[in-house]
């Protein structure tokens, strides 16, 4: 039999299991259009089947790789959990605190830093703000300084008054 004559009778076929199905006359394009679907689908059905023979047998092979472990107690569990996660957990903590030291010390030197290029006298008054004192009253914070006996400074602690000019001068350190 040649292919025009199977597909022939295929169609005919076809039309006559439509008809005895649904009563209704199928015509010829419509049987091959459902001929060349179950080719589709024939093929289509084919290449799961090996796609799911390829799944069996990775998935046994997975669960050959896979290693069951029981154990007899609950705390011989948690000691094995422990131990597998406990140095990874120790690892973390340790960078964590290194790096909030880290960032601490960062932003405060960043602060002093700051404050030191935007006062570029900052350097002059180390005397005073490490020795100096302060009292609150009524809601200000006051420096207190005591007044210097001629010649005798204490950085950061006595003042000496100008009356010339009506000035408080400080004494901050000596230059030489």
């Amino acid at each position: 039999m040649s292919s025009e004559a199977v597909n022939k009778q295929t169609l005919a076929r076809i039309k006559a299991e439509y008809l005895a199905r649904y009563e209704i006359e199928m015509d010829d394009w419509s049987a091959i259009i459902l001929l060349d679907n179950q080719a589709q689908f024939q093929n289509m059905d084919s290449q799961l089947r090996a796609v799911l023979d390829e799944n069996k047998k990775l998935n046994g092979k997975i669960k050959e790789s896979v290693k069951t472990i029981q154990f007899s107690s609950i705390m011989e569990a948690f000691i094995h959990g422990l131990g597998k996660g406990l140095p990874y957990s120790i690892t973390a903590l340790i960078l964590g605190i290194l790096y909030y030291v880290y960032m601490s010390t960062y932003v405060d030197y960043q602060r002093i830093e700051d404050f030191v290029s935007a006062y570029e006298n900052a350097p002059n008054y180390q005397a005073l703000i490490r020795e100096g004192e302060t009292e609150t009253t009524g809601g200000i914070e006051y420096l207190l300084l005591s007044p210097s006996k001629s010649g005798k400074y204490v950085f950061g602690k006595t003042y000496e008054f100008d009356s010339r000019r009506k000035l408080v001068k400080v004494p901050l350190h000596r230059k030489n």
